[in-house]
C-alpha cells in the first residue's frame, strides 16, 4: 500500500498491516452502485476483515494498491466485490479521517442491474434497497462511517436513520485483534521480462481472490500473511505455479513483529 502525505504524494510503500496499525493516510476508491430503477446496492463485509468486520458499506471499494491508478482500482473493486465488469464514472475526490482509517478517496458511480456475485470473499451479502429500505437498514445495523460521510452527499433521497452525514456518528467498531504475521517473499521461474506467464500470474491472482494483498515487483512478489493462513498461502503458490508449468519456486518466510 502507498502511504501518502496531505498533498497525495507517496511517502513510502508499506504492508497493509502497518497501514492499519499506524492508521497511515492512503488512497482508496469507492463506487456508488445504483440500479436502473434507482435502488442503492449495499454490501456486508466479511467477518474476516481487519477493520469493521461484518459492517455494511454503501460503496464497492477499497485501498488502491501500489502503482495502481484510481480508474483501474475502481474497476477491479467492482469486479472483486460485486462480480460485475463495468467502467464507472468519476465523481470527485474526498477526504475522511477518524481514529480507525485515514483516506483520500476517489469516488465513482455506475448504474448496473447485476447479477451481483461477490468473488474475492471480502463481501458476504449484497442487497439493493430503496430509500425506505436503506433508512430501515441503517437504523438496525452498523455502516462504515467513512462510507456514509463520503458517499451520502452524492445520493439525494437516501438518508441514513439516526446518522448525520456531516458528522457520521456511529457506534465503536469491532476490530479483529491484530495477529502475529509472516512476510512471504517468492519468486517463480522461468522468468521472462514483460511476459511473466500464467505460472507467475495465476498464483498471484489466486491469493488476491482469497483476500491476500500481493505486491508484485521486478524481482519477485511478496505478501504479509496472518500466522493462521501461512500454510494455505505457501500451498497455493506452490500448487498453482506447478500446475501452470513452473520449473523452480523459491519461497522465503520471515516472522514480522506483532503490531
Amino acid at each position: 500500500m502507498e502511504w501518502i502525505d496531505d498533498a497525495g504524494r507517496v511517502i513510502e510503500t508499506v504492508p497493509r498491516v502497518r497501514m492499519r496499525a499506524e492508521n497511515l493516510l492512503h488512497r482508496s476508491v469507492a463506487v456508488i452502485v445504483t440500479t436502473s430503477d434507482g435502488r442503492l446496492v449495499v454490501q456486508r463485509r466479511s467477518d474476516e476483515k481487519d477493520l469493521f468486520p461484518g459492517w455494511w458499506d454503501i460503496g464497492a471499494g477499497g485501498v488502491i494498491t501500489a502503482g495502481e491508478s484510481p480508474d483501474d482500482a475502481a474497476r477491479r473493486e467492482l469486479h472483486e466485490e460485486l462480480g460485475i465488469d463495468a467502467t464507472p464514472e468519476f465523481v470527485t475526490t474526498g477526504r475522511h479521517d477518524d481514529d480507525h482509517a485515514r483516506e483520500l478517496c476517489h469516488i465513482y458511480r455506475v448504474v448496473h442491474d447485476g447479477p451481483f456475485t461477490p468473488i474475492d470473499g471480502e463481501v458476504v451479502e449484497v442487497r439493493s434497497v430503496d430509500p425506505d429500505g436503506f433508512r430501515h437498514l441503517t437504523a438496525t445495523t452498523a455502516f462504515l462511517p467513512g462510507s456514509l460521510a463520503l458517499l451520502l452527499p452524492h445520493l439525494p433521497g437516501f438518508i441514513a436513520a439516526n446518522v448525520s452525514p456531516a458528522t457520521c456518528a456511529a457506534p465503536e467498531p469491532t476490530r479483529l485483534r491484530w495477529e502475529a504475521v509472516q512476510r512471504v517473499e517468492f519468486t517463480i521461474e522461468p522468468f521472462v521480462e514483460a511476459d511473466p506467464g500464467a505460472h507467475v500470474t495465476a498464483p498471484v491472482e489466486a491469493l488476491r481472490r482469497s483476500g491476500i494483498d500481493v505486491e508484485v515487483g521486478p524481482f519477485g512478489s511478496g505478501c504479509t500473511v496472518p500466522d493462521r493462513r501461512i500454510g494455505d498461502v505457501v500451498a497455493t503458490i506452490t500448487r498453482i505455479a506447478v500446475e501452470h508449468g513452473a520449473t523452480h519456486i523459491n519461497i522465503d518466510v520471515e516472522a514480522v513483529a506483532e503490531p
